[in-house]
């Protein structure tokens, strides 16, 4: 058994009750303030699950007193036909908020709300499918506006004049009668080729897009990342450094990134995990130095055998990266840390059960549930 898909891999959250107080070691990606973290975690692990569907029912992961338990709520969505399509993207939030997907072979809905305390979010008309006759769309959520917004996944630069390329971003409110809004961003003329957008957040008056370039001019050159800022409505551009670190590009594999704060977290492929503050004045790629000795020791203890490269997957919450990877055996670990990278504890997911320790690897409880733990998405970015 393999490592959990990324459509698995989110997250909602409750009321703090125990605050963990962090301390900060200055890294490339650490924010200007100290971020406190909540000792609490609800999470979802599958149930009921066949060849095609599944339902999802809550957990809670109390970090801070090294627990593990089951919420008694009934279960909270259920996912049909997700190998055409149902990824499971949800938002903390009273009521939760989850996106309604489509198959893209019938057209039909693939999510259901079991529990009356889901919102489920649908995109609108033109927004609906992440992939349309025009090619595919990157989709996300902006909270404040209650809107979804899109781009282009891949801009087609060449099809524009040279000195008047633009990328056009949309967005639209989810509530009956709203009308779409474009905002069309020039792009530097020295950007000669965007090939993916990577990640998206916030609005298209407030919010920022992560895209992966290639210089056409010069050969076997790594890719770039450039971030596109959005202030008051008006686009501007910064070159964040390269993707040398990550086998060059981002081809192959779809990267995993994790949004805390203002800092964006990222990893491709057998790699490193590296990170952007996206509010920095001049923005670049920093490798977090003890995180990466994490992600070292566990890629140490994992199989020694895959058909492909073996990818982390990233998810966060409440000031904290998750990073989840797979023992010798194939259980699913997951470790929470601080933007310092200290680990404040973790879980193990094996076939049988899901166990959490605390900082220093003791055990502590365990419940008798199998099924792929579920964990955050704080845009709904797909």
């Amino acid at each position: 058994m393999g490592i959990s898909k990324s459509r698995f891999f989110f997250i909602t959250t409750t009321t703090v009750n125990i605050l963990l107080a962090v301390v900060l070691v200055a890294t490339g990606c650490a924010p200007k303030v100290a971020p406190i973290v909540g000792s609490e975690t609800n999470m979802m692990v599958e149930t009921n699950i066949t060849s095609s569907e599944y339902d999802t029912v809550p957990l809670l992961w109390n970090i801070g007193q090294n627990g593990v338990g089951v919420v008694p709520v009934p279960p909270v969505v259920h996912v049909s036909d997700f190998n055409n399509g149902g990824i499971l993207c949800w938002q903390a939030g009273s009521p939760i908020r989850v996106v309604q997907q489509w198959n893209y072979l019938s057209k039909k809905p693939l999510i259901t709300k079991t529990s009356k305390d889901v919102n489920l979010l649908a995109p609108p008309e033109g927004m609906q499918y992440l992939s349309t006759k025009d090619g595919s769309i990157k989709r996300w959520y902006a909270s404040d506006e209650n809107a979804f917004v899109s781009i282009p996944e891949q801009p087609r630069l060449s099809d524009e004049t040279l000195g008047a390329k633009t990328i056009i971003i949309t967005e639209q409110g989810v509530a009956s009668g709203s009308k779409a809004q474009t905002l069309a961003v020039p792009i530097p003329s020295n950007l000669t080729r965007i090939e993916d957008v990577l990640y998206g957040s916030g609005s298209i008056t407030n919010g920022f897009v992560l895209v992966e370039t290639r210089d056409e001019a010069v050969t076997n050159a790594p890719a770039s990342l450039w971030l596109l800022r959005i202030n008051n409505g008006t686009g501007s551009w910064v070159r964040c450094g390269d993707l040398s670190a990550f086998d060059g590009n981002f081809a192959g594999q779809d990267p995993s990134f994790a949004r805390v704060g203002s800092i964006l977290y990222f990893t491709h492929s057998h790699t490193k995990i590296g990170c952007i503050d996206t509010a920095a004045a001049s923005p670049s790629v920093t490798l977090p130095e003890n995180i990466n000795t994490l992600l070292t020791q566990l890629y140490s203890k994992g199989p020694t055998k895959t058909e492909f490269p073996l990818q982390a997957q990233l998810a966060s919450d409440n000031g904290m990266l998750i990073i989840e990877y797979p023992d010798a055996n194939w259980n699913a670990l997951y470790y929470a840390v601080d933007i310092s990278g200290t680990v404040l504890g973790s879980l193990r997911s094996d076939k049988t059960s899901i166990t959490s320790f605390d900082a220093n690897g003791k055990r502590g409880f365990s419940i008798k549930t199998s099924g792929s733990i579920s964990f955050p998405s704080p845009d709904l970015f797909q």
